[in-house]
């Protein structure tokens, strides 16, 4: 994981920025506005960020390193942890990711602003397919290929079908809660019972 280091200035930018984005929209939010937030002055903010599409570049790297912290950590399981791996062991390990996401208050802002934004801002939208889909189907899919490989290497499966059965319905339980807070116990419950279903027919 890449640490990117900030000022306290710097990272108040970020987030009084992302603030301000998610409830305004882009185009709506001025630096001007984004330094009265921050309290600082214009010139003060420029020193830290030339405008506002670097500050956008920022952010994006800052939920970046937030989906590393709370991703699936494939890397920490060695191949003994995955052979001894069982039913209710793989639930309990992937349940806390979501719930994670779920509660990050930044991710939650990122995802406001870039549903938003992805229908008047290409950037913004391909932002959205990369930050919202992309990053967790490539963690999903690193845990579903050493599964197969270290559990079941002879059976015949189609791995990126298996990494669509587990990533989208998270993401859909996700979106619904962001929408609708009081579905998140139904949600989850939802989901850990597919992931026990999602373990039986395929390593049981």
């Amino acid at each position: 994981m890449i640490i990117i280091r900030r000022t306290d200035t710097k990272q108040r930018i970020l987030n009084e920025s992302l603030k301000l984005f998610s409830e305004f929209g882009y185009e709506a939010v001025g630096v001007e506005m984004i330094a009265a937030a921050v309290k600082v002055t214009p010139p003060s903010l420029y020193k830290h960020f030339s405008g506002k599409k670097e500050i956008v570049e920022a952010i994006s790297d800052m939920v970046e390193e937030l989906y590393e912290e709370h991703s699936l950590s494939v890397a920490e399981l060695d191949d003994i942890d995955i052979e001894q791996m069982d039913e209710d062991a793989f639930v309990n390990y992937l349940m806390p990711f979501v719930e994670n996401v779920l509660h990050d208050k930044t991710l939650k802002s990122i995802k406001k602003l870039l549903t938003i934004e992805q229908f008047r801002n290409e950037r913004m939208r391909l932002m959205y397919l990369e930050k919202c889909y992309e990053i967790p189907e490539q963690h999903t899919r690193h845990l579903v290929e050493r599964l197969v490989k270290l559990r079941n290497p002879k059976r015949d499966v189609d791995i990126d079908y298996m990494t669509n059965v587990l990533t989208h319905p998270a993401t859909n339980v996700i979106n619904k809660c962001y929408c609708d807070p009081t579905y998140e116990k139904k949600g989850l419950n939802f989901l850990r019972e597919h992931l026990h279903q999602f373990w039986i027919f395929y390593f049981d």
